[in-house]
């Protein structure tokens, strides 16, 4: 017949590192944010290591080095798959930059007056650049927003098309 209460006393770190790891998959698997993933490894690695030594020091220091190192390697790896300009997942106003639309009413920031229609929708709009009013029926391409006004600038050349040289 086994001796549990010897068995655990022999085996506790390894209980401790499993426990550990059984924990952060979990919390991982609860958060799905990539925030307890990297101590798996390091505290499987310790589990093993406890069986042959008993320094709790050095399972610790394996423990700590193997979640570091797995944590920058895949960092590493994941930077590769993620997307590196932020732009791209505009939403909201935001996704309206960098966009073109049409003056619907002149822009001229010393008299505070133009429109533009941007998506089917009238924007209250001002110019990048005060001394430039540009006239109704021109295209501009939108440079930001401030408040509920476009901060927009004309557009030398239609949007969709090169010019020829």
């Amino acid at each position: 017949m086994m001796d549990w209460g010897n068995f655990f006393a022999e085996n506790g770190a390894a209980f401790f590192w499993l426990f550990v790891a059984v924990a952060a998959a979990i919390t991982e698997g609860m958060t799905c944010d990539l925030v307890a993933l990297w101590f798996v490894p390091g505290a499987l690695s310790a589990m093993l290591l406890s069986l042959f030594v008993d320094s709790v020091w050095l399972q610790i220091t394996l423990f700590l080095a193997l979640s570091i190192l797995t944590l920058v390697l895949a960092k590493t790896v994941f930077k590769r798959f993620m997307p590196q300009n932020k732009s791209k997942n505009r939403t909201n106003v935001d996704a309206l930059i960098g966009t073109h639309g049409i003056v619907e009413e002149d822009i001229d920031n010393l008299h505070e007056t133009g429109s533009v229609k941007v998506k089917a929708l009238m924007w209250t709009a001002r110019s990048t650049d005060d001394t430039v009013k540009i006239p109704a029926g021109s295209i501009v391409r939108i440079c930001e927003i401030s408040g509920v006004k476009l901060i927009c600038e004309p557009q030398v050349e239609e949007p969709n098309q090169k010019s020829e040289n």
